[in-house]
């Protein structure tokens, strides 16, 4: 059975897992060139997470996704620098930091934006994407949002097709910064 839980309700106990924070820092591969692999992200990001932005999907205890979300200039991170100087030394962990500042600024000019979303592979095409995705907008809702924002990736088809299925609807296209990113939309009124 699936349940989903925001981050911020397990307690801090469990928020300590390092196998939580690792799924969740398993995200932004597309600014691996900034925040390094999967073990990198991990290092930089995985001690300065707002759990209270983060919905996380159980099945028999077991994590198996999770999906993040921003709004009123909060999202799912803390951005601190120390961690990117200490991976990546003073004049590169400083430039590194300021790139990811700039790449999760840019997003603030959504009101609500749902900023990633991950499934384990042995969990896939369960339902638990569209779960997430629910669940989001659920909470966008009761957070009084009347509409949520999402950024997909140009080449991945697989999340197009999800937010599509789960009423999202394409906006427009951006070039800039890379990677190429379409810009999905769903109002609150939509119903499923």
């Amino acid at each position: 059975m699936l349940q989903i839980l925001l981050g911020s309700s397990l307690g801090p106990a469990r928020t300590a897992d390092p196998a939580l924070a690792r799924l969740v820092t398993q995200g932004r591969g597309s600014l691996a060139f900034l925040i390094g692999d999967s073990e990198c992200r991990q290092r930089l990001l995985g001690a300065c997470i707002n759990w209270d932005r983060v919905l996380l999907a159980f099945e028999q205890d077991h994590a198996v996704g999770y999906v993040a979300f921003k709004h009123d200039a909060r999202g799912p991170f803390a951005l601190r620098s120390k961690p990117f100087v200490r991976e990546f030394g003073r004049v590169m962990g400083w430039l590194r930091f300021a790139g990811f500042c700039l790449s999760e600024c840019r997003e603030w000019r959504y009101p609500f934006l749902l900023y990633g979303l991950r499934v384990d592979k042995s969990a896939r095409n369960q339902g638990v994407g569209s779960g997430l995705v629910q669940a989001c907008c659920a909470h966008a809702r009761m957070s009084g949002f009347r509409e949520v924002f999402l950024e997909v990736p140009l080449d991945n088809d697989r999340a197009r097709q999800l937010y599509l299925h789960n009423g999202f609807r394409l906006l427009r296209k951006r070039w800039v910064p890379f990677p190429p990113v379409r810009t999905m939309h769903r109002p609150m009124e939509a119903a499923l």
